[in-house]
């Protein structure tokens, strides 16, 4: 096995699809919170907690793989 080096939290190669994805996933979990129906079980604030959260995550690991791109590379210390 190889040891990769891709950290951990990192989502996405690149940050341009985390973006639409977090986007997408984000507008899925706001559309389950606004058409919620008072009174119908946990299902639907289950899905859209996840949902929610899972957006979130996408949008939070892309922010740091472009602040990481952006972010000059650090000098070797002797």
């Amino acid at each position: 096995m190889q040891a990769t080096t891709k950290p951990w939290w990192q989502m996405t190669r690149t940050p341009t699809p985390g973006f639409v994805l977090g986007g997408l996933w984000l507008l899925l979990g706001v559309l389950r919170w606004v058409w919620l129906e008072p009174g119908g079980g946990w299902i639907a604030p289950t899905a859209a907690t996840v949902f929610t959260l899972g957006g979130l995550a996408y949008l939070a690991s892309s922010t740091a793989v472009a602040l990481r791109r952006r972010a000059p590379a650090a000098e070797p210390h002797d």
